[in-house]
């Protein structure tokens, strides 16, 4: 063969090669977007039941057979606090525990645990580069940008079609707070303790037995107690140092003294048809006035303006706090347990009392409600909706409930006859696990092999017994910030209400220029965020 009959043999053969190769692409092609395979749903369309396969079925989380990017494990990128916990670094998938949970739920986690003490702030620093995850956690509705600028994804028909636990075990509540113009924004857990009030007050009541001191039931009662650990030496030390009661900056972790006389300040209030803030309500002006009395005796810690959470702890922790206020599931752990730990020739005895009632009042005591503890909410665009509600039915079923606080069976835990036997030698994920992946609020055969103490289970029983007794109205659970407001941050209740509030308990102005702080509140900007709350809960809330 010449050279001209050799090359042309060898075009022919090229242009067949890429003949070949152009169909099997066009194939492929049309392979993929058919969805042959099993495809992921759209973001824009709800699910579509069909009988037989996986989305029949709500509860199989299974691949579809023949499709091999599920039987790898569905991607999710999720965006979470780290709780303050020590989190071993590195990429999420080599930690065994979020490999047992992507084993479980069919997919392949990729997880960005940001910093708890600025997590909202790198969160939206995150956003606003364009980096939006799947999925992110936040602690309400209120506070997602991604929820204020319409670009959370409406959830609803995921769950009705992927999460019968979910509507299973979460109240009704719940789902109201993070439901806004008809759409599910968001799948919240549920209070600690299934208890919306989730604030407590706390009493050494090893003090109480050393003093012959009864529980207080009214301010007037909790008052003299304060004044005998002010005065009786309950630490035995033979100083006057006891601290009666202690708080923390910007007020905070006082809800319960607030909440004698039916306002927490960092909350809203129905009064008189409108929807105020709990710090500009008439029945503050009493609250502080009680606080002056604390404060002008003595019975309060004198640094409440300044303590920072690690010097707070340090105080209840050296033996020198009698009453704090705190979470439910506090009273074992972190406070008697580790009371127990460091003073143990002293038999310190931590428990929950009732919100003592408020002089002259009469209506709902504690902690305002809050049904939901934190959400998480899935970005429109998400490839996977299907697959992120599904993960997270699965960690509210009654197996994903003991996964989160136990760890895994057989490893951490195991069963027999009915009893649960917990080891906690072979589970170095405990706090972090349980902090990042619980959705449910209680789960009592958990609680109690965990403490694995009769008497620590019987006082959080008693602690969750007394929250879901207590509780002030939230008529604004999930209601976004105040556009007023979040241009004046000084209408917040950490902005002038810091100085007026601090005036009048320091004694440096009498309880009635509480009237002219609401006045001067109000023409400063509050008139206008009152109407736009009052305006959303009509809309969302009123008569619902």
């Amino acid at each position: 063969m010449n050279a001209g009959g050799c090359a042309r043999k060898i075009g022919l053969i090229l242009m067949l090669i890429l003949f070949m190769l152009e169909t099997t692409a066009c194939f492929t092609d049309r392979t993929d977007r058919s969805g042959s395979s099993g495809s992921a749903l759209s973001p824009s369309s709800p699910p579509t039941l069909t009988t037989g396969g996986t989305a029949s079925d709500p509860g199989n989380t299974a691949a579809a057979p023949g499709n091999s990017a599920a039987a790898a494990g569905t991607p999710i990128r999720m965006f979470m606090s780290n709780n303050a916990q020590q989190i071993p670094a590195g990429r999420a998938m080599n930690l065994p525990t979020v490999q047992f949970l992507a084993k479980q739920t069919g997919t392949e986690l990729d997880i960005t645990f940001l910093p708890h003490e600025n997590y909202m702030e790198q969160l939206r620093l995150k956003f606003a580069s364009g980096d939006i995850p799947d999925v992110h956690m936040v602690w309400g509705v209120e506070n997602s940008e991604l929820v204020a600028n319409g670009l959370a994804l409406d959830l609803k028909p995921y769950i009705d079609a992927y999460g019968p636990n979910l509507r299973q075990f979460i109240p009704q509540s719940a789902w109201d707070a993070v439901t806004l113009d008809g759409k599910i924004v968001a799948i919240p857990q549920i209070a600690q303790g299934n208890a919306p009030a989730e604030r407590l007050l706390f009493v050494r009541k090893d003090w109480l037995d050393k003093l012959g001191l009864e529980e207080p039931k009214t301010s007037g009662d909790f008052l003299d107690m304060l004044r005998a650990f002010r005065d009786g030496d309950p630490n035995g030390n033979g100083l006057s140092d006891e601290i009666p009661f202690s708080s923390r900056e910007k007020m905070e972790w006082a809800d319960n003294i607030f909440g004698m006389f039916g306002i927490n300040p960092d909350s809203n209030v129905l009064y008189q048809g409108e929807i105020i803030p709990g710090f500009v309500h008439p029945n503050m002006r009493e609250a502080l006035g009680f606080m002056r009395t604390m404060y002008q005796e003595g019975l309060m810690d004198k640094d409440f303006l300044t303590n920072s959470r690690a010097v707070w702890d340090q105080k209840i922790k050296s033996d020198l706090v009698g009453v704090w206020n705190h979470v439910v599931f506090g009273v074992y752990d972190p406070w008697q347990k580790e009371l127990n730990s460091l003073l143990p020739e002293k038999r310190p005895n931590v428990e929950a009392i009732s919100t003592p009632r408020g002089t002259g009042y009469e209506g709902s005591l504690g902690r305002v409600e809050k049904p939901v503890l934190r959400t998480f909410i899935v970005y429109k665009e998400t490839k996977h909706p299907e697959a992120v509600v599904r993960m997270l039915d699965w960690l509210i079923s009654e197996e994903g409930q003991l996964f989160a606080e136990l760890g895994v069976e057989g490893l951490s835990y195991t069963r027999q006859n009915g009893a649960i036997r917990y080891n906690a030698r072979n589970d170095r994920d405990l706090r972090w696990r349980s902090a990042v992946f619980m959705l449910h609020g209680f789960r009592d055969q958990a609680q109690k092999a965990l403490i694995n103490n009769e008497e620590s289970y019987r006082k959080l029983l008693r602690s969750i017994e007394i929250s879901r007794k207590e509780g002030i109205s939230n008529p604004t659970s999930g209601m976004p910030p105040s556009d007023t407001m979040t241009k004046k941050p000084d209408l917040t209740y950490k902005g002038t209400f810091q100085e007026a509030a601090a005036q009048i308990i320091l004694g440096e102005k009498p309880s009635s220029s509480f009237d002219e702080f609401v006045i001067a509140w109000k023409l400063q900007g509050g008139e206008a965020a009152i109407r736009e709350m009052t305006d959303w809960y009509n809309r969302n809330r009123a008569n619902k």
